[in-house]
């Protein structure tokens, strides 16, 4: 650790030392709670508080405890005394389900403006009659590309008489038929609760295939699979790695040598194997994959990492590139043979290496076949929580950019998949997608297109997917052998696949019944959140303001969108897409449209007056985009 000495403190209580870490370390509060704070932070300590600051010196963490007799009045009281001119205003306080041995869990959240680009959060974790508080105060982008080190620090804090369930050391139940027929009750009656349209499983216990159902649907069904891809992709990889083509060291500009970062020195160090770790500190652009797709090809989204930067450095904090795996993947399968196509030269790859040895006959890239046989329909929510069917087409955003995440498959070709990783995925260049290359948070880490958990006590590989209108998740157990693969149709449906996890863990391991009511709180949340997002947001917007910003706008990485009045309403138009837009007033007076429909219902455009014209800006925590008006 490296102390530094400040000519003032950033707030006049504090002692004037901080620590720089120079490693993860672990820290200790005055009642003894432990948690770990991250390599490259400062940490100032005091008798009260423990306070975090990130590299960059925009986001700030606080620690402290108190014995105030509720949760608000314990995070009240937190921020009166570190910061006593606090004075922000409540914007929604929410109770979160305690996990590892709490008792309580709440955060608040604080009104901010538009301009400040900030989120401010109170966090109170009860035990007993301590309070565990922890604020926060954060520009988006550093919470955003700084993310999975809070979550690291958060999760890890150990209290105190918590005492964590745990699975460790016990043997998997063998699942017979009384705990099946429990399971795919509790299954139907949770896809109910979550409007889920349809939903199939697969469970692998041992070599054997136990069960394979679907609900709504059939297990031949055909779902995307989204990220779950990610995974298969980094196999292929492993498979050519075996025949000698490349190896993970390989610098990734010796197969394609005019592959190139927006940074020559990140360019310089990557490997094959930072393609798929998450690690490179290259941050989500996914913006640039909503628009304007069906123009685009594996080559031009190659060809469009030439402007993508890192925003941490290599190795530094867990940041998702859907970018960076896809260009990995075509990459990789140009070594393969003589091909040149990227799309074509992953296809073949994918079929020859993957699909054909596992016995993977469904599973496809092609939308061509999906729709000559027997596939579910994509559902997106709309901004009132309702699942909306979608065209299949609407899914072929992804296709330029299938290594990360297009496959389609069924559940009868995944628990293949699953029996494959159990049997054979620790041998040759597939075990080295099982290493650790940084952390998303205490008890989960990323490897090569494949999650690593300690799910309590028990280890669990795996990789969830999400796209415009599916959900999945595929999770494995090498030590129990056990594996299962869900499935479903609907957008962001992770309260149910988590919960559906959850139950299969009780049964296997006599675990606590929680999965029930962790399902029933995370859909009341949901909604609560929706429900108060929707307080500022007319769906009837002011025609006169509509009419001075309606027109066509354009983007030099996004393309053009064009707003057009329809009666008393307005559509935005993207070509690939559109939806009808609503008003959304925030408490500061600046005025946004947000869009109503799926497959891209919450999206906010914020119309600026320059120099006498209106444009359109689009943000996400990294980016910002403006549309500039244009006449056609």
């Amino acid at each position: 650790m490296v102390t530094i000495l400040l000519a003032c403190g950033c707030t006049a209580h504090l002692p004037v030392k901080q620590t720089l870490l120079e490693n993860d370390t672990q820290l200790k509060t005055k009642s003894g709670a432990t948690f770990t704070a991250p390599k490259g932070w400062f940490v100032t300590s005091s008798k009260e508080f423990i306070v975090l600051e990130d590299p960059d010196r925009q986001l700030l963490m606080v620690l402290l405890e108190n014995h105030e007799p509720n949760a608000a009045q314990a995070i009240e009281s937190g921020w009166e005394h570190y910061r006593p001119e606090f004075a922000r205003v409540v914007k929604q306080s929410i109770q979160i389900p305690p996990q590892d041995g709490l008792d309580e869990v709440t955060q608040v959240s604080y009104e901010t403006t538009t301009q400040e680009e900030r989120i401010i959060l109170g966090v109170g974790l009860r035990k007993n009659k301590t309070w565990y508080v922890v604020l926060l105060d954060s520009t988006r982008a550093a919470l955003d590309r700084r993310n999975a080190q809070v979550m690291t620090a958060l999760t890890s804090l150990k209290v105190p008489g918590a005492e964590p369930e745990s699975f460790a050391g016990k043997k998997a139940h063998p699942l017979d038929a009384k705990k099946l027929k429990a399971f795919a009750a509790f299954v139907e009656d949770a896809r109910q609760q979550s409007k889920v349209p349809g939903a199939a499983i697969a469970i692998v216990q041992g070599d054997k295939i136990i069960f394979e159902r679907g609900f709504g649907v059939t297990p031949a069904s055909l779902f995307m699979i989204g990220s779950t891809t990610k995974s298969l992709t980094t196999l292929m990889m492993a498979k050519l790695i075996d025949e000698g083509k490349f190896t993970w060291d390989t610098p990734v500009t010796r197969i394609s040598p005019t592959f190139a970062l927006g940074d020559e020195a990140a360019t310089k160090k990557l490997e094959m194997k930072y393609t798929m770790c998450a690690c490179t500190g290259l941050p989500r652009q996914d913006m640039d994959l909503l628009f304007h797709y069906s123009k685009e090809t594996p080559e031009t989204r190659v060809k469009e990492m030439g402007a993508m930067k890192p925003t941490t450095g290599f190795g530094e904090t867990f940041q998702y590139s859907n970018g960076l795996v896809s260009a990995g993947g075509y990459i990789a399968a140009l070594a393969a043979g003589s091909e040149k196509d990227l799309g074509l030269a992953y296809d073949a790859a994918m079929q020859s290496r993957v699909f054909d040895p596992i016995g993977m006959k469904s599973t496809t890239f092609d939308f061509n076949v999906v729709a000559q046989k027997e596939h579910a329909l994509p559902h997106g929510a709309d901004l009132n929580l309702n699942y909306i069917p979608m065209r299949i087409e609407d899914e072929q955003w992804v296709t330029s950019i299938r290594p990360a995440g297009g496959a389609w498959s069924n559940v009868q070709d995944m628990a293949r998949y699953i029996m494959f990783e159990l049997t054979k995925g620790t041998t040759g260049s597939a075990a080295k997608r099982r290493e650790s290359q940084v952390k998303i948070s205490d008890k989960v880490s990323y490897g090569l297109g494949l999650m690593m958990a300690d799910d309590h006590g028990v280890q669990v590989m795996g990789h969830d997917g999400n796209t415009m209108g599916f959900s999945s998740g595929m999770f494995f157990m090498p030590e129990q052998q056990v594996g299962a693969v869900i499935l479903t149709n609907a957008q962001g449906a992770g309260a149910f696949t988590g919960a559906v996890r959850r139950r299969l863990m009780e049964l296997l391991f006599d675990g606590k019944a929680e999965a029930q009511e962790t399902l029933t709180t995370n859909l009341n949340l949901w909604k609560e959140i929706s429900k108060k997002g929707l307080e500022n947001v007319s769906f009837s917007p002011d025609r006169n303001w509509l009419s001075k910003i309606a027109g066509t706008y354009a983007n030099k990485s996004l393309g053009t969108v064009t707003i057009r009045l329809s009666g008393e309403k307005a559509i935005l138009d993207a070509s690939e897409w559109k939806s009808p837009v609503a008003q959304k007033t925030e408490k500061d007076g600046v005025r946004k449209l947000i869009l109503t429909n799926s497959p891209v219902a919450g999206l906010e455009f914020i119309p600026e007056e320059h120099a006498g014209k209106t444009t359109l800006k689009l943000e996400t925590a990294q980016q910002k985009y403006v549309f500039e008006p244009i006449k056609l």
